[in-house]
């Protein structure tokens, strides 16, 4: 085992940038609308970590804790080979004019909805992610684009039980880069997403995000510095599954939701998140205050969001 968290050192090093690393939890209550915000830092967690970190300082009951398909790491010659390479363009974000600081504006789907989304991804084939980061990119080129052009999205993998360490709440999370073409059909993206899962580049990236067991933290935030003047990307989808959670003992209402936002950065500027609680899906965004969009902007991709998946089902 090991109790260092690599990944970790990333976010400490982006907070040496002035770029924030808090993963935005919170509690909805959908009777009301009332919202509790439970701010978790990556550095230390992160999503799925963040949220068992939650549950367990409520001391509430627990989940089982989600695991990858694999259970160890392939080997190298399965993982270590270029990604084929993809021209994308970088955004042209349109000219706003707000403060930049829209915080995290979060909506949900009820039941019903939420069911009929995956019985649409059921019978189209798909996985119910490819849905959600296909709307999440139709939106994002619907209200924050100058005109709908391809754009890479971080695609995140789940890799406890293919990777052990001392904890199992800190950022034990890879991806990698999945571009999303405005064409792209549900069964087209999908079969791309299975193909990068089944070429094993997340464990490209799990390695790649290793480097500071050599550099130690300072060459981290040297790295860091680089990757955050590189290549502009559209965002990190956040997705985090499905949960049933009973949060009476926390104090919430039986039908209380939880919802998440990434972090998001500079280049890559479009926060989100989605989780179904209790059989509701949850939608959070937050957009980079380099794209100088306001809460309204903010709420209008959101809705178009939801929009989008709510004609899905």
């Amino acid at each position: 085992m090991n109790g260092n968290d690599y990944l970790g050192m990333w976010y400490r090093a982006r907070a040496r940038y002035g770029v924030d690393d808090r993963i935005h939890f919170a509690v909805i209550e959908p009777d009301d609308g009332g919202r509790f915000d439970f701010p978790v830092r990556h550095r230390e967690h992160d999503g799925i970590g963040g949220l068992f970190h939650l549950l367990r300082a409520w001391n509430v009951p627990q989940p089982a804790m989600p695991r990858s398909r694999q259970t160890g790491a392939p080997p190298p010659w399965r993982w270590l080979r270029r990604a084929p390479v993809e021209t994308v363009p970088a955004p042209r974000w349109r000219d706003f004019s707000g403060a930049g600081d829209g915080g995290v504006q979060s909506v949900w789907l009820d039941a019903e909805p939420t069911a009929a989304l995956r019985r649409r991804a059921r019978h189209a084939g798909v996985s119910l992610n490819t849905l959600l980061l296909l709307a999440l990119n139709q939106a994002v080129a619907a209200t924050l684009l100058q005109a709908p052009v391809a754009g890479r999205w971080l695609y995140p993998v789940n890799m406890r039980g293919a990777v052990i360490r001392d904890r199992d709440d800190m950022n034990l999370s890879s991806g990698f880069y999945l571009t999303v073409a405005p064409e792209d059909t549900p069964a087209r993206l999908d079969r791309r997403v299975r193909q990068a899962l089944a070429d094993n580049r997340h464990w490209l990236y799990w390695y790649a995000a290793q480097v500071g067991r050599l550099v130690g933290q300072r060459g981290v935030d040297w790295l860091c510095g680089r990757f955050l003047r590189g290549a502009p990307h559209l965002g990190s989808f956040t997705s985090l599954g499905e949960w049933r959670l009973d949060l009476t003992q926390a104090g919430f209402s039986p039908r209380a939701l939880v919802t998440l936002c990434g972090p998001g950065s500079p280049n890559h500027p479009v926060s989100n998140g989605a989780m179904i609680v209790n059989g509701c899906l949850t939608l959070s965004l937050k957009l980079d205050p380099v794209l100088a969009a306001d809460a309204a902007v903010t709420r209008t991709c959101l809705e178009h969001w939801r929009a989008g998946l709510e004609a899905e089902s």
